[in-house]
């Protein structure tokens, strides 16, 4: 089945639900630096549903096949099985089942260029190629200018015992032939065969992807470029490109991260007799993979802690040991790498070879010419990709220092988000957010789930038959059945219910409790009590009045004429003498929104025919992809803005403090209003009335003009009570329209302020929340990872969800229109609520609460 390409997949499939109440993202996909969904994955492995794995694996991650071998596993350290002493779930040994199994036969389906932007990336590893995939994706034409001859970057240098060339390679052919649009210049270097003022040139933007290829130097006495064979990672370059080095006798290792690991255990198989590494840190404070400590051990590599170099031992230009001293701390007080040593103690060490693996650098005297380097890496803000170069992004280890594949790959992700943005002119884009997808799919059903252990990937070490330079895998790929197996041991974490029933915690307790020893009466009683603590008082005191306390009495259906549950439920909203509205609604307060948000509410109200209120257009007609007109009305605060003849209504702020406004229409058809608070209403209502103004806005937060000021504090709902109370007075109730604004956020909310005689409901916080808002104190955050089509419809969704919630409301209650509902139809179930609006106690409330 070689060449079989992969069907499209579904974007139903794909949408991202991390806002679903039975679905959060398990500690897993949080912890991926990618995203990926791992909970989904292993449950269809366990289904033996290995294409649909497939597509899950590959969804988010260009080098799947690379991660089934040598990923960092940030996913299996935070993996809730490995809580109270078991192990965690084997997320990397299945991916790498999955890959083993399809990935050198299944392809992506092609995308093809449409945009007549390009961009240059500079460097073919995984940050490069990542971002390249990425922008193929959304369709424009990528070129990657890789100053080897082939790409891959230091994923080649992975030595092949651990990571197969032919897992790269897969990853590589399906990478490109899933985006033809990516045009590869090999033996490219930047500086010798382009520079970047050329790049510049010939596309519209620059990534500079350059990873890190230059060893470190320890700037110790005897350390020299006359020596060679000194560092480790020109054995492991050259080894990748089959040159390799046969090592005798005794090998000295200088490092304790991943690339010092690598070189110790390819010394072992590079003949070496015996291999020592030597690092400053203790076992603890090792930057290398743990897996990767284990394992050279495993295979003999003998590892020192706490010690570093004082010198190279040479003889006549040939290295014979080091001298080490004991190293006492490697960080100071503030966190900083800053290693102390006792001069006193030190050890001298013989050797044949030593090899020093203590770090990489960037090395392009480009950059430096260009003054953008500092210490080694290219100047680069992680918060944007941005360099100081406006046209110029820099991402990947060359910008950020060392890292795993999987984080390059985040890197690629990120630029290439922003230079998406860069080009599509969005100046002040949204920022990134690794995406997170699901299929929700059901948990597997394997009745031994709890008790299965955890089993790990057969381990071979070195294999002795195996010819010079041994280069043979030291783990085998899971069976069918193991794979099944350790599928079957997923929590599935992402599956709660978020209800207040049952949820992380709650499962959490279950599990403790059965694993809790007889006798063990002090933890059950922990758990015991934690499960019985009561809940606060849901009506304390000081609590105000809400709208939640309302409710809506059921009609008597016996007794109707009309049947509200197969007639339609008339929805149409008149605003003063000439808006109307389809929808009771308005939305405020996305003024100073991103476009990205703007556009796609903007599109949704023009299609529902609901209204936006705030100092200016929700969009402009450039921003605009619809020449449709928006119901507009503009707020007017004193002194900020002027009066625009484009707006359905001109609304003067007035707040808690009544100050008289004169204000003629712009034309015939604009309506005139004011956004007033209780505190103004006596005098601002007879205004209103005298001047003969269309519509009041009954303001029950802190200021309708501040940004999602509903964030601020509980709304005041008197000032509808008021409002209608000193209308009844004049006998005026019909003559001026109310919007009611605070703390709505829902339909039937909107169907209460109707009862109490409001026109329409304005939201504010319930639609940015629809459209992927997260409240971050008191002000909304937006989440990148959600695409504007998504958020579109999202929002129609909600806008179609809660008419619909204000017509059941207003069927239940026995009526066909929403506007024919009455304040009889309410009542209240607090004390608070009750004075607030005027509303009656529910029928025997007096009676249960005292009052």
């Amino acid at each position: 089945m070689t060449g079989i390409t992969m069907p499209p997949v579904d974007l139903e499939d794909l949408y991202d639900e991390y806002h679903e109440s039975h679905w959060i993202p398990a500690p897993c996909q949080e912890a991926c630096p990618v995203g990926t969904d791992a909970p989904s994955y292993i449950t269809l492995i366990w289904e033996e549903k290995f294409e649909e794995a497939f597509q899950v694996i590959t969804a988010t991650n260009p080098f799947a096949s690379v991660c089934g071998q040598a990923c960092a596993m940030p996913c299996e350290t935070i993996c809730r099985r490995g809580e109270g002493g078991d192990q965690p779930v084997t997320i990397r040994a299945l991916k790498r089942f999955v890959m083993e199994k399809l990935g050198h036969d299944y392809r992506l389906p092609p995308v093809q260029v449409n945009k007549s932007q390009t961009i240059a990336i500079v460097g073919g590893g995984p940050t490069g190629l990542t971002a390249a995939q990425d922008l193929a994706e959304a369709g424009y034409e990528v070129h990657v200018y890789e100053k080897g001859s082939r790409l891959g970057g230091m994923m080649y240098v992975i030595p092949e015992w651990r990571l197969t060339r032919s897992a790269l390679d897969n990853d590589i052919t399906r990478l490109l032939e899933h985006c033809p649009g990516i045009k590869v210049h090999l033996n490219s270097g930047l500086g010798d065969e382009v520079s970047l003022e050329e790049l510049k040139k010939r596309h519209d933007a620059v990534l500079l992807a350059v990873g890190l290829w230059k060893d470190r130097r320890l700037g110790v006495p005897g350390e020299g470029d006359e020596l060679e064979g000194l560092y480790g990672i020109d054995l492991l370059v050259n080894l990748s490109h089959n040159k390799p080095t046969m090592l005798k006798g005794k090998v000295v290792v200088v490092g304790g991260g991943n690339v010092a690991m690598d070189t110790a255990r390819t010394a072992l198989r590079l003949e070496a007799q015996e291999v020592q590494l030597y690092c400053l840190e203790n076992r603890k404070e090792m930057p290398a993979f743990s897996y990767e400590i284990d394992q050279a051990e495993e295979e003999g590599v003998i590892i020192n802690n706490s010690w570093g170099p004082k010198q190279i031992l040479t003889d006549q230009g040939r290295v014979t040991g080091v001298e080490f001293m004991r190293c006492l701390s490697v960080f100071d007080s503030e966190g900083r790498f800053n290693p102390s040593y006792n001069p006193n103690e030190t050890l001298k060490v013989d050797a044949d070879s030593v090899l020093v693996s203590i770090g990489l650098q960037v090395e392009c005297s480009e950059l430096d010419g260009l003054n953008m380097m500092d210490r080694g890496l290219v100047k680069s803000d992680f918060e944007n990709m941005r360099t100081a170069d406006p046209k110029v992004f820099s991402a990947g280890d060359g910008s950020f220092g060392p890292s795993a594949v999987v984080y390059a790959m985040h890197h690629g992700h990120k630029a290439a988000y922003f230079i998406k943005a860069f080009l599509e002119g969005l100046e002040k884009p949204l920022p990134y957010k690794t995406p997170w997808r699901t299929r929700q799919l059901p948990l597997p059903q394997d009745p031994a789930w709890e008790t299965l252990p955890r089993e790990e990937q057969a381990f071979h070490g070195i294999d002795l038959t195996c010819p010079f330079p041994r280069l043979s895998q030291c783990e085998s790929a899971f069976d069918l059945e193991t794979a099944k197996r350790q599928a079957a041991r997923c929590y599935r974490c992402d599956a709660e219910t978020g209800s207040a029933q049952y949820q992380r915690r709650d499962r959490e307790h279950i599990h403790m409790m059965a694993k809790i020893e007889p006798g063990d009466t002090a933890q059950l009683r922990t758990i015991l009590l934690g499960r019985l603590r009561p809940r606060d008082n849901p009506f304390p005191e000081d609590r105000p009045g809400q709208l939640d306390d309302i409710h809506f009495l059921p009609a008597a259906l016996t007794r109707l004429v009309i049947d509200p549950y197969r007639e339609a439920c008339a929805t149409k909203t008149m605003i003063g003498k000439w808006l109307e509205l389809d929808m009771p609604y308005f939305v405020t307060g996305f003024d100073q929104a991103p476009i990205e948000i703007r556009r796609p509410l903007a599109e949704s109200l023009r299609a529902q025919r609901c209204g936006y209120i705030g100092g200016q257009e929700l969009i402009s007609a450039a921003e605009a992809k619809s020449s449709a007109k928006l119901p507009w009305l503009q707020l007017l605060v004193a002194g900020d803005s002027e009066p625009r003849a484009d707006a359905d209504g001109l609304v003067h702020v007035i707040g808690r403090e009544f100050q008289p406004i004169r204000q003629e229409r712009l034309h015939e058809k604009q309506m005139l209003g004011l956004a007033v608070a209780a505190p103004a209403l006596e005098k601002a209502i007879p205004y209103a009335l005298e001047q003969g103004y269309d519509l009041l806005i009954l303001d029950g937060t802190e200021g309708i003009e501040k940004p999602w000021v509903e964030l601020r504090g509980a709304p005041d709902i008197t000032v509808m009570r008021d409002a209608i109370r000193i209308l009844r007075e004049h006998n005026s109730e019909e003559k001026i329209a109310l919007l009611y604004f605070g703390g709505l956020r829902s339909g039937t909310d909107v169907a209460k302020t109707i009862a109490i005689n409001c026109n329409a409901g304005i939201f504010s916080v319930a639609p940015a929340i629809a459209m992927s808002g997260l409240i971050a104190g008191d002000h909304m955050e937006f989440d990148s990872s959600i695409t504007q089509e998504e958020r579109k419809t999202a929002i129609d969704h909600w806008f179609r969800a809660t008419i619909q919630e204000t017509a059941i409301v207003t069927r239940s209650a026995g009526k066909t229109n929403i506007h024919n509902l009455e304040p009889e139809d309410l009542r209240s179930i607090t004390i608070a609520t009750s004075e607030a609006l005027g509303v009656p106690l529910a029928a025997g409330m007096e009676k249960r609460i005292g009052y």
